[in-house]
């Protein structure tokens, strides 16, 4: 998914490879893990993972981007790993009414 949801202040872009490191620090936070239900993984398993949420059309996840924390002008395309602020994963999981999702939003940066 190619697609940036830019608003006031936050961008969501697509969860990309270069978001991967960053990703894997917030989620050795014990809180973290525990408010979102998530178990400890390497490195490697979380390449292995952001490459399966990017195939599965049934679930997307997006970065979470502070507008502020965005070097320069925002690129869409570009990663702007400096402006991580969470996640937001989208599930399609109903296959009766395929319009219909549940999103889970993780902040895991505190200002």
């Amino acid at each position: 998914m190619a697609v940036s949801l830019e608003g006031e202040k936050v961008i969501m872009v697509p969860y990309m490879e270069a978001h991967v490191p960053k990703y894997h620090l917030w989620m050795q936070d014990p809180a973290l893990l525990q408010a979102t239900g998530s178990e400890p993984l390497s490195l490697q398993q979380e390449y292995d993972m952001q490459l399966s949420w990017n195939q599965d059309p049934l679930k997307k996840t997006f970065i979470v981007l502070d507008k502020e924390m965005v070097e320069g002008k925002f690129i869409h395309g570009d990663s702007h790993v400096e402006a991580m602020v969470g996640d937001v994963n989208i599930y399609m999981n109903d296959l009766d009414d395929p319009q219909l999702a549940e999103i889970e939003i993780m902040i895991a940066e505190q200002k």
